[in-house]
């Protein structure tokens, strides 16, 4: 099921951009850890746990950045895991200073649904987490 799992990424991807964020989270288990790191335009590093900390924390992230935007750069097949190498950019709302922050992210798979997703400092040490070398 790996190729479906990239393509369910892409499709969450383009929903999100496309201001779906239901669309954008169909693809997350209501149960999903996802763990940020420090340095995000908000500076939340924390575990967000279920879908509905997931869901507040990306409101957060448009309310702040309301033209928040991703484009991903590469995505690595991993088996059940999928290395997500990713762009964020937006303008602040109220500063109007411009954030564009590339996210590393090795994201697990369970049945067709993320289970974890977890944000690495870069695309070695995910490669290395999800089993794989560079």
């Amino acid at each position: 099921m790996t190729q479906e799992n990239v393509d369910a990424l892409r499709r969450s991807n383009k929903a999100f951009n496309d201001g779906d964020l239901d669309g954008a989270l169909e693809i997350y288990d209501p149960q999903v850890v996802y763990h940020e790191q420090p340095g995000t335009p908000l500076d939340t590093a924390e575990v967000l746990r279920g879908l509905d900390q997931v869901r507040t924390s990306l409101i957060s992230y448009l309310a702040e950045f309301p033209d928040f935007h991703s484009e991903i750069d590469e995505l690595v097949d991993a088996g059940e895991k999928v290395i997500c190498v990713q762009r964020w950019t937006g303008t602040g709302r109220g500063s109007g200073l411009s954030v564009d922050l590339e996210e590393v992210i090795v994201f697990t798979f369970e049945n067709g649904k993320i289970i974890e997703g977890r944000v690495h400092p870069d695309r070695a040490s995910a490669l290395k987490a999800a089993g794989l070398s560079e």
